[in-house]
């Protein structure tokens, strides 16, 4: 065992050099808090997988209070020549934690995998680094995986972005996080260029970016992203004490974890300034959900937090438009999100069929019919301002929803017609000219 510091940070490792590859191809970052009943299946995961290349487990233990370090520490005994473990001499949280493992990664490429998710690919490591080291411009690769509902024991497919391999933009990356709530690549899917990880290391605290794993994504992705058409791994979704189960079940978290993510989308356009307009749909989309959540407890707060990210996004360029002035009215620049939001929304109607749009359709009509009696319910009653701003800004939203989800379903119907009618009349000139 040795012991280190790192600022104010002591922390320690339990490992055995003697029998451990000091210089390991990839590094397995897993940072676990908590996780007894989950951390035996995601070291099995690591332990499974078949390599011609040396390889190291890095377990960044962080002061558990149940018998998660003593699972790490038995199967670090159990496997010398891969297991370390490193850990604080007091709760740190995830995000010092996440930071600490990556700086022990010695790898030249670093995958991830939480101490409550799993892999199930015993060649996914293998796929990987054959992928990164062919295609030497890409920093970043990831794959498909299953989601674990753990009340239910249910799993399902998801994160499936292509029906083959295929390179991913930047664009297309920050794009598609507004399609899932889980990011556009699970956690658990990915593997980075340690190179990467080691420049970007500030990025990873909880004042900067309170989701870690995006600013891998954005970063990583910026030559591209590769995608593996193969779910590998598993990511598991109502674990007692999780991050994500923490945000569902304590309303006033989730709303500081959402304006924390805003500042960092905020300071990612101003660090990639040539992905702006992807960064401005994500920040529009990001505004609109908090406010579409708000309820009348915590409406005033989200307004006066958004509304600095209003008057950057639209008031400079209403200027430079000479459409509209400073003194540009603060409801205006709401309603303006609102609208907005609609088109951004939109993205995710882009690879559904004609009947999940019709469906689609439909629902956001009778939303916005719910929402409009809501609002004339509230403007009859004693409701407070707040509240009856709310349901107004809720209501025009929807509107929007409305509005450019028919347009795209009237785009679909139009196009499919078209095709019909040029089939048709294929086939009626072929019928002409054999006879």
């Amino acid at each position: 065992m040795n012991q280190e510091a790192t600022g104010e940070m002591k922390y320690s490792e339990v490992s055995d050099p003697a029998v451990m590859k000091l210089t390991p191809v990839v590094s397995v970052n897993m940072v676990t808090y908590n996780h007894a009943p989950y951390l035996a299946e995601a070291i099995e995961g690591v332990i499974a997988q078949k390599t011609d290349f040396p390889i190291e487990l890095v377990i960044g233990e962080d002061c558990s209070t149940d018998n998660t370090r003593e699972i790490a520490l038995d199967y670090q005994r159990r496997y010398p020549h891969l297991i370390r473990v490193i850990f604080p001499d007091h709760n740190v949280g995830m995000h010092r934690n996440f930071r600490q493992v990556n700086a022990a990664c010695r790898g030249e490429f670093i995958a991830f995998c939480e101490g409550d998710d799993y892999w199930i690919d015993p060649g996914k490591l293998r796929e990987q680094v054959a992928v990164l080291s062919r295609l030497k411009n890409i920093d970043i690769t990831f794959h498909s995986c299953y989601i674990k509902f753990e009340k239910q024991q249910t799993k399902i497919l998801s994160h499936v972005h292509s029906s083959t391999d295929k390179v991913f933009t930047l664009s297309e990356v920050i794009d598609g996080d507004i399609r899932f709530a889980m990011g556009f690549m699970p956690t658990t899917s990915i593997m980075v260029r340690r190179s990467l990880i080691m420049s970007i290391q500030d990025w990873f605290d909880a004042t900067i970016s309170p989701v870690g794993d995006h600013v891998v994504q954005v970063f990583g992705s910026r030559n591209g992203a590769y995608y593996v058409n193969r779910p590998m791994g598993v990511y598991r979704r109502d674990v007692d004490g999780s991050w994500s189960k923490r945000m569902k079940n304590d309303a006033a978290a989730c709303v500081e974890m959402h304006l924390q993510f805003l500042s960092m989308l905020m300071k990612l356009k101003q660090a990639i300034p040539e992905q702006e307009e992807a960064f401005l749909r994500r920040i529009i989309y990001s505004c609109a959900h908090l406010l579409k959540t708000g309820t009348h407890k915590n409406f005033t707060h989200i307004k006066e937090s958004i509304l600095p990210v209003l008057k950057d996004i639209y008031i400079p360029k209403a200027i430079n438009d000479h459409s509209i002035g400073n003194e540009q009215p603060e409801w205006d620049l709401f309603i303006k999100l609102a609208v907005d939001s609609g088109k951004t929304l939109d993205l995710a109607d882009q690879k559904c069929g004609v009947f999940r749009q019709f469906c689609r359709v439909a629902k956001s009509v009778l939303d916005y019919g719910i929402l409009i009696l809501k609002m004339i319910s509230m403007n009859h009653s004693d409701s407070g301002d707040g509240e009856r701003q709310i349901a107004k800004w809720k209501a025009e939203a929807q509107r929007s929803y409305v509005l450019a989800r028919w347009q795209r379903f009237r785009k679909l119907i139009i196009e499919k017609v078209r095709l019909v009618l040029e089939a048709a009349t294929g086939t009626f000139a072929a019928r002409r000219e054999a006879e």
